[in-house]
């Protein structure tokens, strides 16, 4: 879908998970009982956050189907092990990979779920915004999926803004700083708006309908704009992002007026419709 910022993802890193899970599982049940179907079911995690991690940069439903089973297993780890227990180095790089222009830290590692858990969770709203990206404007299935899939890394972002600082206990690359997540949400919920513009205009809606939708995106994307021209947070975005949100404020506005103008003139205000043409 043309125009969608499709937020990037965070860079990972192979570890060996299989020895540390073994240790610690051994020592927490404390049996000999079922050793082998714990290592089958070890080696079957191992390998599954292999393929989810990597092949997220396929970004494309399979994998963000794939992100989200290996995410529902570390939860059901977690209530299986001490999650705080877990010896296991988890590196991930910043997303938008800028720490030495930033002046935060380009990558982390943490021995922790919780951290691992963070990272995933951050890329499937990336992966969410990907495959919001590539819908069709022309397809009423397409805008339909676009708006759910933004409207759900919105809520991942909002998640991720409360939960990251406790669950890290130390600061974490710029990624995942409040601010960014607050504005990678509202992003995700501006670009959300603009698809249900897109779509009520290609549903033909009433033009007062269309017209007010546009002017809450204008509102939206006037929000984003501020929140990225942040003095702590604007080197850290893509050249092209401020331009982008700047411009479809404006684009917004004009179709917001564009539509009031059709509407004034369906109720024949004709100069009420010459005042809207002529902002």
């Amino acid at each position: 879908m043309a125009g969608i910022l499709a937020v990037p993802l965070k860079k990972p890193s192979d570890v060996d998970i299989i020895k540390p899970l073994r240790n610690l599982i051994s020592s927490t049940y404390n049996s000999a009982n079922n050793q082998e179907d714990h290592s089958e079911a070890i080696n079957e995690f191992s390998k599954l956050r292999s393929n989810a991690i990597w092949r997220a940069f396929e970004k494309n439903e399979t994998a963000l189907e794939m992100m989200n089973c290996y995410y529902d297993q570390i939860c059901a780890l977690e209530s299986k092990i001490p999650p705080t227990e877990v010896q296991i180095p988890f590196k991930w790089k910043d997303a938008f990979d800028k720490g030495s222009i930033f002046g935060g830290r380009i990558s982390l590692t943490i021995s922790s779920l919780a951290f691992e858990k963070v990272c995933i969770l951050f890329n499937i709203a990336s992966l969410q915004s990907s495959i919001a990206a590539a819908q069709s404007v022309d397809s009423d299935e397409g805008l339909k999926l676009s708006a759910k899939l933004l409207q759900q890394a919105a809520g991942i972002f909002t998640h991720l803004k409360g939960f990251v600082m406790p669950a890290l206990q130390q600061n974490p690359t710029p990624d995942l700083y409040p601010d960014t997540l607050a504005t990678l949400s509202s992003l995700m919920m501006a670009q959300a708006q603009e698809i249900f513009v897109l779509k009520a205009i290609h549903d033909r809606m009433k033009d007062m309908i269309i017209a007010k939708l546009s002017s809450q995106c204008v509102e939206m994307y006037e929000e984003v704009a501020k929140q990225m021209q942040k003095e702590n947070l604007k080197p850290l975005w893509d050249k092209d992002w401020i331009p982008t949100v700047c411009a479809k404020q404006g684009i917004y506005e004009g179709i917001a007026e564009y539509h009031k103008s059709l509407a004034c003139k369906e109720a024949s205000a004709v100069g009420e419709e010459i005042a809207r043409l002529e902002v």
